[in-house]
């Protein structure tokens, strides 16, 4: 006959053995992003799962087009074409918010790289300095933060890329962000918007894979500093 009483130890204990070995993979596989901006470490890891619960869909603009026409919007750019082939995939863990696929080689890194020193070189508004999100590598800021602009919380951050994938962060306008995010380029990260965290156009812009994806990764880079400085860099 059945004991549910004697059996419901033995269900408690696969539940509970089901989520360790859960726990213990999926820790593994967060280390495998490499540090990030939390604590590389279990402390670190568990303030990550925390903060999945609270993630927003990253497709989903549609909190951000209130804010469309406001007063401090800007439009950085005219059209996008359309990015090529399907989007890549990007690891579930908001931090590090990291790309898993369809990365540039090395010569579209250099390129991407040089892209960001020639934004900063000579323009008296901006400069690199270390990332406020990802404390480990730096970030084209604007010199001297803007009270009340978008990117004041950040200590004037605007835009970097991440050296593990090439993919980078950017904040834009309420404008651009859905037109980068609709045309393929790019998604939300999962915590914009969320409690205050990042700013709500916080943006996962993809590794360009080639020198044409370079040039479209221009356009959106100089839009974000328009946003943030007002001004367009030449």
């Amino acid at each position: 006959m059945f004991n549910s009483k004697r059996a419901l130890p033995f269900a408690i204990l696969g539940i509970v053995a089901g989520l360790a070995g859960w726990a213990y993979t999926d820790y593994r596989s967060w280390l495998a992003l490499g540090p990030g901006g939390v604590p590389y470490n279990l402390q670190g890891w568990a303030q990550v799962t925390w903060f999945r619960f609270q993630m927003r869909n990253s497709l989903d603009t549609s909190f951000i087009e209130a804010q469309i026409g406001r007063q401090g919007d800007s439009r950085g750019f005219d059209e996008l074409t359309a990015r090529p082939g399907q989007r890549p995939r990007v690891d579930p863990h908001p931090i590090p918010h990291r790309q898993l696929d369809q990365f540039g080689d090395k010569e579209t890194r250099r390129a991407q790289q040089a892209l960001f020193d020639t934004v900063t070189s000579g323009n008296h508004l901006l400069v690199y300095r270390k990332s406020v999100f990802e404390r480990r590598n730096d970030a084209v800021c604007l010199r001297e933060p803007i009270t009340g602009n978008q990117t004041t919380a950040a200590q004037g951050e605007i835009a970097h890329i991440h050296p593990s994938d090439g993919s980078m962060h950017m904040t834009l306008s309420p404008t651009d962000a859905p037109r980068v995010i609709h045309a393929g380029w790019g998604e939300l990260h999962g915590l914009a918007g969320v409690n205050g965290r990042l700013p709500a156009t916080y943006t996962m812009v993809y590794s360009p894979r080639n020198e044409k994806e370079i040039a479209v990764v221009e356009q959106i880079l100089h839009a974000a500093v328009k946003y943030a400085a007002g001004v367009q860099p030449k």
